[in-house]
């Protein structure tokens, strides 16, 4: 992997005020430490004792300092404008610098006040020069991203390898998450600095991946077409996907304790956004081209498992498979049900060979599922677990006969090296740490839970159930050793 090296940096503001000077050194501590950024900064590398002008001078000057950022206020721009004090000592060379050479690039206007008429304050010598907008709260994050894609040297808008029409098309439709990313990057951040206002800014980015999730959705014009479609699109949801996962991840890490009604409601919230369709509503429509969002949505509900099997949030977990959930479906119906609601059968793509393969499974949907499983952190053996867990739990708590009962998409490869969750249940410290997820008050209650559970697959079996089980599960062995 090439390691990346960034811009060194000279940053140049006035002394406008004690707020102002708290922005710049917020920005400059997080392009140095969180951003591995090297950066000449007066607070920093400037001491008593030192002329500050030839210390400007020289850092302007400095051949080794690439980019220097220029921070834009309506102080700085006075003086700048009428060369007042230090800044007007640096614009004298600055400006020097730019009117030698239009083509420069090493002096970056960023944009930290705007006019009461939302002009920006930008001295006389940067008129014309594109620069970053910081001014406020809702740009903020987005204008940093730029800056550190600017001294990376890693646009977000790379020219393509010129190719076919349909190609260039289809790389242009997946520029479709960046608003996430930014969202997420906001969340991380502001969950730093107030984190107890985690569960407004949980709310912030779960909107905007809402927003995101909708461009996923696809108007093919004719049925023979829609197959291509849908992996394809599936395909192209992956990047969305690990953005949720480390949301929650984080989420979970950082939360004092975990709203379960948040992911409750969250997940309520995007069950009618796997009907959206791309152009008219009022348009003809395919069923099943909305099984690669059927298919995205049980991903989010097995990840959203295994995060919070994984930090042991035992309770949330009961909590999620015990509610009774409301949404509404594409035709704004009301509908109601156990957590199976959320596993909406991909009809297509279960009936489809796989594009990766060129193979047809017993389960299309688990096989997708863990040929897709490359987030850090989360095997695909975890997810076959957490698929395990809600389909053993939803049994516990009465909901496997519920019209909207959990299909287990990966019960093919159910397998004790796959679930480490049937070995360890043999420990009797194991056990009292879980047991908050079933409706059980000791061992003995659990053996007979699991006898039961044993019993109700072999006659889902009977019936030509396609839930493959491969687990040896002898209920004795609960709470053991």
């Amino acid at each position: 992997m090439t390691e990346l090296k960034a811009d060194k940096v000279f940053i140049s503001y006035a002394w406008s005020s004690q707020e102002h000077e708290e922005w710049v050194n917020e920005l400059a501590t997080r392009l140095e430490e969180g951003a591995g950024v090297e950066v000449v900064y007066d607070k920093w590398d400037a001491v008593e004792g030192q002329n500050l002008n030839a210390f400007m001078q020289r850092s302007v000057n400095d051949p080794s300092i690439t980019k220097v950022l220029v921070i834009c206020d309506e102080t700085y721009k006075q003086k700048a404008d009428e060369f007042q004090g230090g800044v007007g000592t640096e614009t004298v060379i600055i400006s020097n610098e730019v009117y030698k050479n239009v083509k420069q690039t090493k002096f970056v206007p960023i944009i930290a006040q705007r006019g009461p008429n939302g002009e920006e304050y930008v001295p006389t010598y940067l008129s014309g020069t594109k620069y970053i907008d910081m001014s406020s709260v809702q740009n903020y994050e987005e204008g940093f991203e730029k800056l550190l894609r600017n001294l990376y040297g890693k646009p977000e808008f790379v020219r393509p390898k010129r190719g076919t029409p349909p190609s260039f098309l289809l790389r242009d439709e997946k520029k479709t998450s960046s608003d996430s990313r930014r969202a997420l990057s906001r969340f991380a951040y502001d969950v730093e600095r107030k984190p107890k206002n985690i569960e407004i800014y949980f709310n912030d980015f779960v909107e905007t991946f809402k927003n995101d999730m909708k461009q996923y959705a696809i108007t093919p014009s004719d049925y023979n077409e829609l197959a291509p479609l849908i992996f394809e699109s599936l395909h192209d949801t992956m990047d969305l996907r690990d953005m949720f996962i480390e949301f929650l991840e984080t989420y979970i890490k950082e939360a004092e304790v975990v709203n379960t009604s948040l992911l409750i409601e969250f997940f309520e919230s995007i069950y009618p956004l796997i009907y959206t369709r791309s152009g008219s509503v009022t348009s003809s429509y395919f069923d099943a081209q909305f099984d690669h969002m059927k298919v995205f949505v049980v991903e989010l509900m097995i990840y959203t498992f295994a995060l919070l099997y994984k930090f042991r949030q035992y309770e949330v977990i009961y909590e999620i498979v015990t509610n009774h959930y409301f949404v509404k479906d594409d035709f704004d119906r009301e509908l109601d049900g156990s957590i199976g609601i959320f596993h909406k059968y991909p009809e297509l793509i279960e009936k489809t060979n796989l594009p990766s393969t060129g193979q047809k499974y017993i389960s299309n949907t688990g096989r997708l599922i863990i040929d897709r499983a490359n987030y850090v952190g989360i095997s695909s053996e975890d997810l076959i677990q957490a698929d395990f867990l809600i389909y053993l739990l939803s049994f516990a708590h009465g909901k496997s006969e519920d019209y909207f009962a959990w299909y287990p998409a990966t019960s093919p490869y159910f397998t004790i090296p796959s679930i480490q969750f049937i070995t360890r249940i043999k420990s009797k410290r194991f056990f009292e740490t879980i047991k908050v997820m079933f409706p059980v008050k000791d061992a003995e209650e659990m053996k007979v839970l699991f006898a039961e559970f044993n019993k109700y697959l072999i006659q889902k079996l009977e019936k030509g159930s396609k839930i493959h089980y491969n687990l040896s599960l002898n209920p004795d062995e609960i709470a053991k050793y």
